[in-house]
């Protein structure tokens, strides 16, 4: 099993849960987990990173997904000791950006006059 290497480079501490087994993510300090935790809690090598902010709290709505992206944007994850980088970066995986759902506009005939 291979572990990951999980540093929170937040202000907030973030306490979950697997398997029975309570992991705290300090701000600051790195913290070894199976790679299994990291899938579970953060969305590791997921593309679809919605259920699991959901299942963290930090999504409620479609609308919150920035917000609860910039949360998810202040770990960072390594197979080595000491160089964690971003969830995001291509290194680790690659995360597709959101997609901002937008109507076209309609299309308006206007008024012709015939004089």
């Amino acid at each position: 099993m291979t572990d990951i290497y999980v540093t929170n480079n937040g202000i907030d501490p973030l306490v979950d849960s697997f398997d029975g087994t309570k992991y705290e993510f300090m701000p600051g300090k790195e913290l070894q987990v199976p790679e299994i935790v990291a899938k579970h809690i953060f969305g590791y090598g997921d593309d679809n990173k919605e259920p699991y902010l959901v299942r963290l709290g930090w999504m409620k709505m479609s609308n919150d997904f920035p917000a609860a992206m910039d949360k998810l944007g202040k770990f960072s994850f390594s197979r080595q000791s000491g160089q964690a980088v971003h969830l995001s970066a291509p290194v680790v995986e690659r995360v597709a950006a959101p997609q901002v759902k937008t109507r076209a506009a309609a299309k308006v005939a206007s008024p012709t006059t015939n004089e």
